[in-house]
């Protein structure tokens, strides 16, 4: 992968280059993000741009380690991610899976979109609800890989994505490598969440941060890629809040945006009605999704929310809304307390950070609806 093939954030990519050509890179880089920014995009191009033989404005793309790199096949390229055991397995993997019983899924996965999120990882490697992490057996496959020279290129790469999910055994297995690796070595760490990386290990790290993609520049991403229409990518652009990853998402399952519509709407009515039994039939449809359709849902109804607040403050031109649902947000909003939108767009990350937990669907949608119907 090379810089040129990832959207945003151009004056990272020209800041990393240049640390590279001026050899001010670390040995140990963390790139945080927000879900879906594409940090391991850019892990894997300033690895290609690392050990590019023919590197100028970017790496080549035609040299030996640019092409097996760019197919996830080099020698000196590894990647470690949070696993749990699976089907997938034989009985004797079970026991102590490690990543490298999963490559194949991985590069799959990575290959189709680098922008992939936990759950489309979990779904690939057939982990499901359970809860995955790096563990100490990863860490000592990752001690005895780097203990090994470099194949064929200048450097050795670990890329770590996902480093909060490393478990304080693992993360102390590997703190001595992190700060004294062995000669050619480079730790590229991903995280979505810095508070939760231990702070031994942050301390060792490089740290550089993702920034969203501007809501312009995203719309046209949509746009070239889908050959959408200008409304409809900024509505998507706008809800996906700067993260490629979940604007694919968004327009991937925008065919079941009718249902997303229906099943809002029916806990938003029965909340301004006052109707309690509605509310709770309404709890009971969304407990009755599917994991991956509530987490749609949860994101889908933040987007409206925001809708409903700017028409509300008379601001329609930047709310992206087409006619129906200005006409509905119109004859709904009166009906609102002031103070409904901020309380609910909160509820609805509460309910977020709820699934990702596997709490029951049951207790978070009749909890989120009991909170509409107060909010009201």
């Amino acid at each position: 992968m090379r810089f040129s093939e990832i959207y945003g954030n151009d004056a990272l990519k020209a800041r990393l280059k240049k640390m590279v050509d001026e050899d001010r890179l670390s040995h140990a880089v963390l790139f945080v993000e927000q879900e879906g920014m594409g940090a391991l995009a850019f892990a894997i191009a300033l690895a290609q741009y690392l050990n590019c033989s023919s590197r100028g404005e970017d790496s080549c793309g035609e040299c030996p380690s640019c092409r097996s790199i760019s197919r996830l096949a080099d020698p000196d390229l590894h990647f470690a991610f949070p696993i749990n055991t699976s089907a997938k397995l034989s009985e004797q993997e079970k026991k102590k899976p490690i990543c490298s019983y999963f490559l194949r899924d991985w590069n799959a996965l990575v290959g189709a979109n680098p922008y992939f999120d936990s759950h489309d990882l979990y779904d690939a490697l057939g982990i499901e609800n359970k809860a995955a992490v790096i563990g100490v057996n990863e860490a000592r496959e990752i001690a005895s890989t780097l203990s090994l020279q470099a194949y064929a290129s200048d450097y050795k790469i670990m890329i770590i994505w996902q480093a909060e999910k490393m478990n304080t055994e693992a993360a102390n297995k590997l703190l001595k490598l992190l700060e004294e690796p062995p000669a050619g070595t480079i730790f590229l760490l991903v995280t979505q969440n810095l508070e939760k990386v231990l702070a031994t290990v942050r301390s060792r790290c490089q740290i550089i941060r993702l920034q969203p993609v501007e809501r312009e520049e995203l719309a046209g991403i949509l746009q070239q890629r889908y050959e959408l229409g200008r409304e409809d990518a900024m509505n998507f652009a706008t809800l996906a809040g700067g993260s490629v990853g979940r604007a694919f998402s968004l327009v991937g399952n925008a065919e079941g945006g009718s249902q997303l519509s229906d099943l809002l709407r029916s806990l938003l009515d029965a909340a301004a009605s006052k109707s309690l039994s509605g509310v709770l039939d309404a709890a009971d449809a969304l407990a009755a999704q599917g994991k991956d359709r509530q987490r749609q849902w949860c994101l889908f109804a933040e987007g409206f929310i925001r809708k409903m607040l700017l028409i509300k403050e008379g601001l329609q031109e930047i709310a992206f809304a087409d006619e129906e649902e200005t006409e509905y947000i119109k004859t709904l909003t009166p009906r609102l307390k002031e103070t409904f939108y901020g309380k609910a767009a909160a509820a609805l990350d509460g309910a977020l950070r709820l699934i990702d937990s596997n709490v029951s669907a049951k207790l978070i949608f009749t909890d989120l609806g009991c909170r509409f119907y107060l909010y009201t």
